[in-house]
């Protein structure tokens, strides 16, 4: 309503506007965003390892899905939940909750790797330890994300070269 009215938008219905930025954001997933610097490497030693994984994302199943299965992740991830399907979105904790239920992984043992401040939140509220990823988008709440994530990363590379803590309880398995 906010665009169409304020954009004077007056060949289009309300439905046909949220239709055409579903698409164009469909299209975005599928064909221009890449994945972070490390991530498909990440996600693949994490599969080695068994380590359990999940997807807890803010957008519908059919954006996830266009963001997961260009680069193969879907097969990937023992679960694959958006915020549509539970209570509230983030900042709420409650999408967060039912992927760790899904995995079968207490609150308190899983990392959640977030690029947004929302999303970083809701890990917190979840009881969850908070690795901050670098985006671009991002940069001016820096120091917002620096009070609320327990690590932060400028690419996944980080991670697998073990320059955060948590990596002995990664490549253990845990």
């Amino acid at each position: 309503i906010y665009f169409k009215e304020t954009f004077h938008i007056t060949k289009k219905t309300i439905e046909d506007i949220k239709l055409d930025w579903v698409r164009m954001a469909h299209e975005k997933y599928l064909y221009e965003i890449q994945p972070k610097p490390g991530a498909k490497e990440f996600i693949r030693f994490l599969k080695e390892k068994g380590i359990k994984t999940g997807c807890a994302s803010s957008n519908d199943i059919y954006l996830a899905l266009a963001a997961l299965n260009p680069h193969g992740w879907l097969e990937k991830m023992d679960s694959v939940r958006t915020a549509c399907e539970v209570n509230a979105g983030k900042p709420a904790p409650d999408i967060y909750l039912k992927v760790a239920e899904d995995l079968g992984v207490a609150p308190e043992n899983c990392l959640v790797f977030e690029d947004i401040p929302n999303g970083m939140r809701a890990g917190k509220a979840a009881g969850m330890t908070v690795v901050g990823v670098e985006d671009e988008s991002a940069k001016k709440h820096k120091e917002e994300i620096d009070t609320i994530c327990d690590y932060f990363i400028k690419d996944y590379y980080e991670v697998l070269e073990g320059k955060l803590e948590v990596e002995y309880e990664l490549s253990s398995g845990k």
